[in-house]
């Protein structure tokens, strides 16, 4: 039995959902509530996953946190139909994207949807009650940032560096795609699966320039081809994503 706590707008959640669809997976939903605070909050949850964040997979009572770590996992267990390329080099070039969809874009989209959107979401809240929630949090890292960005917002100057920095990595795709099909060889994978919702959030988040087809004409023939799988509609449960999530 697999059992998945996940938030239906949640990024990370997303590339989890997409795997379990490519491989038709059976899974019990637990979808994480996050009014009045995120229910990762809680200590009865904090057992299961002490960063308090969102995708978790349960496996016959067993845990796995991480989201390209679960990916990997996913691909372990239930290895038909293959996530990963045979191809060893391929395969470590898959590695490179899953570090990147964490490392650079989903670190610089949580950075752009601040002013955007999470402060619009907590508006009904005082400082006072978003600089409790923040300090519940049980990680110094980023209860720290929280804290900060409560108390100050993110700048403008960090929203500009973090749009830069997504540019970077879709130049990026635009040169590898542009002479393969998809990120990881010639075949679909995981790190295909890593990088799409957060395609998905740049058109939330209004970023077009970084999903101006006309400028990297590769990638928007692989988000074509993407969006045309019968696990994006299925993975990314967008009917149930109205607004970003906080994790």
């Amino acid at each position: 039995m697999l059992k998945l706590y996940h938030m239906w707008t949640s990024t990370c959640s997303k590339k989890v959902r997409l795997a379990l669809a490519e491989k038709n997976l059976e899974w019990e939903s637990r979808a994480m509530s996050t009014n009045p605070a995120p229910e990762t909050l809680e200590p009865w949850y904090l057992k299961i996953n002490p960063n308090a964040v969102v995708p978790s997979l349960d496996h016959d009572g067993r845990i796995i946190i991480e989201s390209c770590v679960i990916l990997e996992y996913l691909d372990d267990v239930f290895p038909d139909p293959p996530l990963r390329p045979a191809d060893h080099v391929d395969r470590a070039t898959m590695r490179v994207w899953l570090d990147r969809s964490e490392s650079v874009v989903h670190r610089n989209i949580n950075i752009l949807s601040h002013n955007r959107f999470m402060a619009t979401a907590l508006g009904g809240m005082t400082l006072e009650q978003k600089l409790a929630m923040a300090n519940r949090h049980p990680k110094v890292g980023m209860r720290t940032e929280r804290l900060r960005r409560y108390r100050e917002g993110v700048s403008a100057e960090e929203e500009q560096l973090a749009e830069s920095l997504l540019a970077e990595l879709m130049d990026e795709m635009e040169a590898t795609l542009g002479t393969q099909s998809w990120l990881a060889g010639a075949g679909f994978s995981l790190a295909d699966i890593a990088i799409t919702p957060f395609i998905e959030r740049f058109k939330v988040n209004r970023l077009a320039a970084l999903i101006d087809w006309s400028k990297r004409p590769a990638v928007g023939d692989w988000w074509r081809r993407i969006t045309a799988r019968p696990s994006y509609e299925k993975g990314m449960a967008l009917h149930m994503a109205a607004a970003p999530a906080r994790c």
